[in-house]
């Protein structure tokens, strides 16, 4: 009869033991399934702030703007305008002679029209200026000259800053000044494209 005792009392003691174990085990899957759960919450709201600063591009090309007009960008970095006041076409500057026919000169104003600060050296490396509409354009090289006023620094929103833009340009009798075309292509912004007559650029 002891034995009997002692052998129940043994499996009653086992049976809590491992029924222990088991809650533990499923307290351990529960914490490890919220963890997990947490982790796919936090990438789906991850998800959501990028979605967010994604900006949607809403704002209509410009293709037909011409010198004094202003342009409106709708870009992932921002909205802003731009107004081209005048252009000038140069066979030197600064004693640097051009590496092609001209050097082109245009002075522009930007006014930021977000909410957020924008750097002005990023919205100037999205510009180009090109002779021929469906080909590639150059880039803005006013760093390389001392009297260009280079446009640089940061523009907080509703301020407004002017300055220049310059660079090497083969003759034409008409001149594009433009968003980079692979920035458009890439739904990086709208496309603004102002057409300057060589005869308006003195």
């Amino acid at each position: 009869m002891k034995r009997l005792t002692l052998i129940l009392t043994a499996l009653l003691i086992s049976t809590f033991i491992l029924a222990g174990c088991s809650d533990d085990k499923d307290e351990t899957k529960e914490s490890d399934n919220n963890v997990v759960n947490e982790e796919n919450n936090d990438g789906k709201d991850n998800e959501d702030d990028s979605d967010k600063s994604a900006s949607e591009i809403t704002t209509e090309d410009q293709l037909d703007l011409t010198l004094g007009d202003t342009g409106k960008f709708d870009t992932t970095l921002g909205t802003y305008e731009m107004t081209v006041e005048s252009a000038e076409l140069l066979e030197e500057l600064d004693g640097e002679e051009s590496q092609f026919d001209y050097l082109i000169l245009i002075n522009l104003s930007i006014k930021n029209t977000s909410d957020h600060d924008l750097d002005v050296e990023d919205l100037m490396y999205s510009m180009e200026v090109t002779e021929m509409i469906d080909g590639s354009g150059f880039s803005d090289q006013s760093h390389v000259f001392e009297s260009v006023e280079e446009l640089t620094g940061v523009i907080k929103p509703g301020e407004e800053i002017s300055g220049q833009f310059i660079s090497d340009i083969y003759e034409s009798d008409e001149y594009y000044f433009r968003e980079r075309s692979g920035n458009v292509a890439a739904g990086g912004s709208n496309q603004v494209i102002w057409t300057i007559p060589a005869d308006e650029a003195k």
